[in-house]
């Protein structure tokens, strides 16, 4: 008997409680995060950078999945996340995507692959859209020529998530990474880069490094959700870099920020197994010939050896 077809619906991001297009599983979409910021329940974010912090993240049940340009410091080894491309970008972004099924996935634009042009930007995020299979990407920085990138890709069906505050790809012309707002003007900035990002389209907006009160303002007056990171308990989610997060990084190399809360000890954990393994494999207590090998039975042995002499 012949099984009638199955039609499947496409499905977008911007629906609540579908299958994803792709994977055809139940992930987080926009309409699930605003519902989120509706219901007061904290929005939890944290970035990922290949397959298998990627099934953590997934795991974990996190609500957005962030594919972050940190990665470039982090996984790649450069000493600026401006050094990363948007090829290796998109590599990243494919083994995440292809680690994760629940939460909504969010990339950086990467510098350099949007700041010219507006057809620029849109012909980066069509390629990782398409080709990364993600649901939304982030634009640092809330100026007039990202405004108007923002209003081209909403406009086309490509959520964004903006960013402002202390924003990594203008660290050179901001003399560091520093806190942002520390001063009433710039505060007032920072208030006005939000309200033109909301009104841009944006369905969330990553506030980086400001004071705890000058957030929880921002956070009160806007209509969508804030994303903290050094920005204090008011926001509507905090998200984390993965590797500070879980303690990924050797500590006596680097700076744990004053606003990161480690809740694993990787490194530490990772360089102790790898002691013990060499000193197993030196001392020949592993690989231990019954527990970790395989037998062949007497009769093959014999035959093998047998044959193998002739050679």
């Amino acid at each position: 008997m012949f099984k009638p077809l199955r039609l499947s619906i496409r499905s977008f991001s911007i629906v609540s409680k579908l299958n994803s297009s792709y994977t055809h599983v139940p992930r987080k979409t926009i309409a699930d995060i605003h519902e989120l910021y509706q219901s007061n329940t904290p929005i939890t974010v944290s970035t990922s950078h290949d397959y298998i912090t990627s099934k953590m993240v997934d795991a974990a049940d996190i609500d957005i999945a962030l594919v972050g340009d940190s990665l470039a410091n982090t996984t790649l080894g450069y000493q600026d996340t401006n050094e990363l491309t948007l090829d290796e970008m998109l590599y990243h972004i494919k083994s995440v995507q292809r680690g994760n099924e629940k939460s909504l996935i969010v990339a950086d634009l990467p510098f350099g692959s949007f700041e010219k042009s507006t057809e620029q930007a849109t012909e980066s995020a069509i390629k990782i859209i398409q080709s990364g299979k993600i649901q939304a990407v982030k634009i640092e920085g809330g100026n007039e020529e990202n405004l108007s990138i923002i209003k081209k890709l909403v406009s086309i069906g490509i959520p964004v998530m903006g960013h402002t505050g202390l924003t990594p790809q203008k660290h050179n012309t901001m003399g560091g990474y520093k806190l942002q707002g520390r001063d009433s003007k710039s505060a007032l900035q920072i208030y006005k880069e939000c309200l033109n990002l909301q009104k841009s389209g944006v369905f969330a907006i990553v506030l980086e490094c400001i004071p705890n009160k000058i957030a929880q303002f921002i956070t009160n007056n806007l209509k969508i959700p804030t994303i903290g990171i050094g920005a204090g308990p008011h926001c509507s989610g905090q998200v984390l870099v993965i590797s500070d997060l879980l303690g990924m990084k050797n500590p006596e190399e680097n700076h744990i920020a004053k606003f990161v809360k480690p809740y694993a000890n990787f490194y530490n954990l990772g360089v102790e197994g790898l002691k013990n393994y060499k000193k197993d494999v030196n001392q020949k207590n592993f690989p231990l010939a019954d527990e970790h090998g395989y037998k062949v039975k007497k009769e093959v042995f014999e035959e093998f050896k047998k044959e193998a002499e002739t050679l």
